[in-house]
C-alpha cells in the first residue's frame, strides 16, 4: 500500500550524473519508505546544456548518451530500451532503463513535451522487487 508524500520539494532524488535537489511533481511512499514511485518535471535545458528548446527526448542525446543523464554512474543496467508513442501530435518517444543502484532495483522512464523533462520511476530494495 503506497501512501501520498505531501512536502514534493523538500526530497531528494539522484538520477544521472547531473544529481540535484529536486522537486518532485508526484511521489508515492511505501509506509517504510522503501519502496517509491516519483515523477520530476525539468526544463530539458537543465539536463543537457542548449539554447534550443528540446521538442523530443532523442535532441538529449541516444538511448546510450542519455543514459549518463538519467542512470547513475556505477549503476548495474538490466535493460534499455526505446519505446515509440502516437499521440495526437504524432510519435513520442521515451527511454526506458532498468536497473540496480545501491541495492535498490530501478525502473525509470523518460520523455521530453515542449521543453520539459519527464521523469518517471519506481523504486524497491533489490531483494523485494
Amino acid at each position: 500500500h503506497l501512501g501520498a508524500r505531501e512536502d514534493f520539494s523538500a526530497a531528494m532524488t539522484y538520477y544521472g550524473d547531473k544529481a540535484k535537489v529536486r522537486a518532485y511533481a508526484a511521489r508515492f511512499a511505501s509506509p517504510d519508505r522503501s519502496e517509491l514511485v516519483s515523477v520530476v518535471i525539468k526544463p530539458s535545458n537543465q539536463l543537457k546544456i542548449t539554447f534550443l528548446e528540446a521538442k523530443d527526448i532523442t535532441e538529449l542525446g541516444t538511448l546510450k548518451e542519455a543514459s549518463k543523464l538519467f542512470v547513475p554512474g556505477g549503476a548495474k543496467i538490466y535493460s534499455a530500451r526505446t519505446i515509440k508513442v502516437k499521440d495526437q501530435e504524432g510519435i513520442r518517444t521515451y527511454y526506458f532503463y532498468e536497473f540496480r543502484f545501491d541495492r535498490q532495483h530501478v525502473a525509470l522512464m523518460a520523455t521530453v513535451d515542449s521543453g520539459k523533462t519527464y521523469i518517471a520511476a519506481a523504486t524497491a530494495p533489490e531483494t523485494r522487487w
